[in-house]
């Protein structure tokens, strides 16, 4: 087998990391070579069961590297991380270019073969000739080149937001009214009197929540959204222009057409129309949000004539006025509501709800290595059959990827490994965790990760290396955790695991009822700035790149779709890590939820989102899957219909 991964080893030097980064996938490629010259003609079944064994071992690599690059506390085990995820990525940029790999998967017979397998097939084959395999040597070469430079300058991008956040000065304590007072104590005025602030989330979220001095929410949003800048100029530059070569290298237009092209969305003329289609549906909503935002602000500056970018929640439900309007309007105070949800009981309540839903068991796991002390890591069983591991790293420190997201640690891959996935948040507080009283909004996000988290645990036992959710349409990727969020806001859900941290006694349920009203504030505002998002990161990379400004095109972009225009001074283009990461594809937020709000539709039916029988058809259907059949197929299967935009829209109008 040589060299490989299978049981992660957190503690891992970097010498160490340095040298799996060499040895695995040269292991890889010899064994990939003695398969290339053993000839074609071998059953399909056979062909594909020898390259998963093969690939396997660099998909661990790659999954390792990136976990260690964006949590490791050691600044030189995060760069080795790096450095194996890179290594990992070019390993993979040569493999997709093998046309000896190529004429084996193409020798190879299926005949007799189920769909599904020959389905892994048609992916294998359709991501080599996207990346290049059919064109001439000169023309592979300069392909491969490229697509190792964008892979390294999507690290650096990631890596220098978190390496240059900034921080914020204020004059004193009285800056902080209307903050909550443990934030207050966890912030105290230095010998200066001055009070220090970062950018990292802990700390800016409840500045715009609750900061009640305008000045003070502006500076610290700025600072947020000028994090990396001017670091990442350069760098986005550099990486708009070699993804829009490569893409006109391999025939494309642009990099969006190339990025889309087999998506669920498949064009960018589609993907236009999606944005207009949304902006349609949610402009008169969000224009009542915004008169109503405004409305509340008159009575604190009379005369105000507009919102800006640091009243409102554009981008999350805890905007200063959002606040104001839920707790004046509704009676719901977020900074109160905090105390019915202890991080421990809500953990313990959603592993309850995902053994009442799916039958999952999830217990401590003893003895196992982390990458840090407050990483708490668990195993999982099905009808007493154990199906993989997971871990929650949710506590800010420095060096650590900032925003919330699911990682990878292990594939799983049917009588070899079982499937290993990490969650990565920063919502718990870093001195005493177990000790946080959440926000009812980080309680959303924790359940977002956790169903990206049941995905890759559920889906991680198929044959295929193809088959796993990370090789689905990544249109569709958002779908699946969208989806798990209404376990947090469902007041039958909610009800089940919100108790008092103080009494133990359950949230009271017309509080959760004046919760879930609450919720519809801002909802098509919003969604609206994510259309706009959606839009700039599609026509950034729907263009030819050279001698764009893109301080303005951003701006110009943004501007055209969001309720409210960007901050004057923002240079958001360097802070947001999904213009990387996500490239032209960030419309997936909104077109997943779309397709996420119809997949309630069989629980509203039922009557009840506990409904035992609707929740494993669900995992059945849709998550067990994994990439085994295109998405648009789980979905209709599932339904028993195309899905459609009605429950969406009934969701904007206000439906709870």
């Amino acid at each position: 087998m040589g060299p490989t991964l299978e049981t992660p080893d957190f503690s891992m030097s970097p010498a160490a990391l340095a040298r799996a980064a060499d040895d695995i996938p040269a292991a890889a490629s010899r064994r990939l070579a003695e398969a290339v010259a053993s000839g074609g003609g071998r059953p399909l079944t056979a062909t594909l069961d020898l390259l998963d064994r093969i690939l396997l071992g660099v998909f661990d690599l790659a999954s390792h590297g990136r976990l260690l690059f964006a949590v490791h506390p050691d600044p030189a085990v995060r760069e080795a991380g790096r450095s194996a995820s890179e290594a990992a990525d070019r390993w993979f940029n040569a493999f997709r270019l093998d046309r000896g790999v190529y004429a084996l998967l193409l020798g190879s017979d299926g005949r007799g073969d189920d769909t599904t397998t020959r389905f892994a097939r048609e992916k294998m084959l359709r991501e080599m000739r996207r990346a290049g395999v059919e064109l001439d040597a000169p023309g592979r070469a300069r392909a491969e080149a490229l697509s190792n430079e964008i892979d390294a300058l999507t690290n650096e991008f990631q890596a220098n937001i978190v390496r240059h956040g900034r921080t914020i000065r204020l004059a004193s304590a009285e800056d902080l009214l209307g903050l909550p007072e443990d934030f207050c104590a966890a912030h105290p005025p230095g010998p200066d009197g001055q009070v220090v602030l970062t950018t990292a989330y802990t700390d800016v979220l409840p500045v715009l929540a609750f900061a009640r001095k305008a000045e003070v929410r502006r500076e610290t949003l700025l600072a947020f959204q000028n994090r990396a800048y001017p670091q990442n100029q350069p760098v986005l530059a550099r990486l708009l222009a070699r993804r829009h070569e490569l893409a006109r290298l391999l025939g494309y237009p642009s990099w969006a057409a190339y990025a889309i092209e087999d998506k669920m969305m498949g064009s960018t003329q589609n993907a236009r129309a999606f944005f207009h289609q949304m902006a349609g549906r949610l402009g008169p909503r969000a224009r009542a949000d915004l008169a109503r935002f405004l409305e509340r602000k008159r009575a604190d500056v009379p005369g105000a004539e507009r919102l800006e970018p640091w009243d409102v929640g554009l981008w999350s439900s805890e905007g200063y006025y959002d606040q104001l309007v839920r707790r004046e309007e509704f009676g719901v105070d977020s900074q109160a509501l905090r105390d019915y949800f202890p991080y421990p009981r809500v953990r313990d309540g959603l592993f309850a709800l995902c053994r009442r839903l799916f039958g999952l068991t999830i217990t401590p796991a003893e003895g196992a290595s982390s990458w840090h002390p407050a990483v708490e890591a668990f195993d999982v069983e099905r009808e007493g059959q154990p199906i993989g591991r997971f871990y929650l790293d949710l506590a800010p420190r420095d060096g650590k990827y900032e925003h919330a997201a699911q990682f990878d640690v292990r594939s799983g891959l049917a009588g070899v490994q079982r499937p290993q996935a990490a969650l990565v948040a920063n919502f718990l507080e870093p001195d005493r965790p177990q000790e946080t009283r959440m926000r009812h909004s980080d309680v959303v996000v924790f359940f977002h990760e956790f169903g990206h988290l049941l995905h890759a645990l559920l889906a991680g036992h198929g044959r295929r290396i193809y088959h796993l959710p990370s090789q689905i349409e990544w249109d569709f990727i958002e779908a699946p955790s969208q989806l798990f969020e209404e376990w947090a806001t469902d007041p039958e859900s909610v009800a089940t695991f919100a108790g008092h941290v103080g009494t133990g006694a359950p949230i009271p349920p017309a509080l959760v009822a004046r919760l879930r009203r609450a919720g519809t504030v801002g909802r098509a505002m919003r969604w609206l700035t994510q259309t706009a998002a959606a839009a700039v990161s599609l026509d950034l990379y729907d263009r030819d790149p050279t001698g764009v400004d893109l301080t303005d095109a951003f701006r110009g972009i943004f501007d055209r779709f969001s309720a409210v225009p960007l901050a004057d001074g923002a240079h958001f283009e360097c802070a947001w890590g999904h213009l990387a990461g996500y490239s032209a594809l960030y419309y997936t937020y909104a077109w997943s939820l779309v397709i996420a709000r119809d997949l309630l539709s069989p629980f509203a039916d039922r009557g009840t989102i506990l409904d035992r029988e609707t929740a494993e058809r669900y995992a059945r259907a849709i998550l067990a899957p994994g990439s085994s059949r295109p998405a648009r197929d789980l979905v209709r299967d599932y339904l028993g219909r195309e899905f459609t935009f009605a429950a969406f829209e009934g969701w904007v109008a206000g439906d709870p």
